[in-house]
């Protein structure tokens, strides 16, 4: 094969490489460059011939350390950089340095391959990446979300389950004891009868009378609580003194009172203001009711009111049994009855009504106590003018 053919025939090799071949001498000046290569960057090879690197390549200092030092490690395998166009767009390329010399003169050469394609796949496959993480990122949101729904259905069935069994045994002891007094008096009232001792049978009539309405107060409360919970309770406004309701509430409350106990309540008002009266007379009957059974015989029991421009500010205060501590968290927890408690009859729910109807009323509900001390119960309500 003649010089002249063997230089055609390494022409035709050299451009039909599928990567792109750059030659440049020390001074970064192009001396050879194939046909891939001017595909790349849109250029002929005469026009890349003699032209500077530095024209080609977004990171110059890439083939300035190549020359300096191109035994360095990192050039022992390609490396990603972007060669600029005709139109100076950037394309991704993948670089391979190698170095040659030719007539005693080195020269350095680099293998150049379009790796758009791969770029795109590479942003496609992140994108996706992402995407994937975000969704998987919502669906531990939702999985979550759905554990502590779960969760709260668990506690709140265990909560229910709990209220049950309080329910059970509450229901079994405080509706046992009035009805078998109930079924001891009718005994008794037959017995009577028949010897002719109607004041006797008068006394226990009166007893039946008594435990029935205590029953039916019961079975009331818990209807109360359900329509407290139902959201059933609408309140219903009327103008009212509330001295009258105060001293209403003392005069039914006097059969409960104990040995020498004393109610006191100092009218410092005679305002007339507008709230629910019958919510109001629930909310503290049932705190003096407590008052009074949970204070000794020759205890005292103070009320008192205060009015001003926003609210009704109400406080009943006992010396009696006082509410442990550690307990206290608790005293507003349906059928809760601290552990101080034990031989006083109760239902556990009553000031759990009292919370339910204070919220009814847009109120707040609070109290001081220190065990074998007494206890303070605050109650403030706004204070509602009647075209509101």
């Amino acid at each position: 094969m003649m010089l002249k053919d063997k230089k055609a025939f390494y022409k035709v090799c050299f451009d039909s490489m599928q990567v792109g071949i750059l030659v440049c001498n020390s001074k970064k000046e192009i001396v050879l460059s194939n046909n891939p290569l001017s595909k790349i960057v849109g250029c002929s090879t005469e026009d890349l011939f003699g032209k500077n690197t530095d024209e080609l390549f977004n990171e110059n200092s890439l083939l300035d350390e190549f020359i300096k030092h191109p035994g360095k490690v990192k050039f022992k395998s390609v490396i990603d950089d972007y060669i600029i166009k005709k139109d100076y767009r950037k394309i991704p390329v993948e670089l391979s340095f190698g170095k040659i010399e030719y007539e005693k003169k080195p020269y350095f050469k680099i293998l150049i391959t379009d790796i758009t394609e791969r770029k795109n796949k590479e942003i496609e496959i992140d994108n996706l990446n992402i995407k994937l993480g975000e969704q998987v990122e919502i669906r531990n949101v939702e999985l979550e979300n759905a554990v502590k729904k779960l969760k709260a259905s668990l506690n709140k069935e265990k909560e229910l389950n709990n209220l049950k069994t309080k329910f059970i045994t509450l229901a079994s002891h405080e509706f046992k004891t009035p009805l078998s007094a109930i079924l001891t008096s009718s005994e008794l009232i037959v017995k009577y009868a028949d010897l002719d001792k109607t004041h006797k049978r008068d006394e226990h009539l009166a007893k039946v009378k008594m435990m029935i309405t205590h029953l039916n107060g019961m079975i009331d409360s818990l209807l109360t609580l359900e329509n407290i919970e139902s959201g059933e309770i609408i309140p219903s406004y009327s103008n009212f003194k509330l001295s009258d309701l105060i001293n209403e509430i003392i005069t039914n409350s006097k059969p409960l009172l104990l040995n020498n106990q004393k109610i006191n309540f100092n009218n410092n008002y005679n305002e007339i203001i507008f709230q629910d009266a019958n919510i109001l007379k629930i909310i503290i009957s049932n705190i003096l009711y407590n008052a009074i059974k949970y204070s000794s015989d020759n205890s005292k029991i103070q009320i008192e009111y205060h009015l001003n421009e926003k609210d009704i500010q109400i406080s009943i205060e006992d010396n009696g049994i006082g509410i442990p501590e550690d307990e206290q968290s608790l005293i507003f927890k349906r059928f809760f009855r601290a552990r101080n408690v034990g031989y006083f009859p109760g239902t556990g729910i009553g000031l759990n009504i009292v919370k339910g109807y204070v919220n009814c009323l847009k109120g707040t509900i609070s109290f001081k106590s220190v065990e074998n001390k007494g206890t303070t119960f605050y109650v403030q309500l706004p204070k509602i003018e009647s075209y509101e």
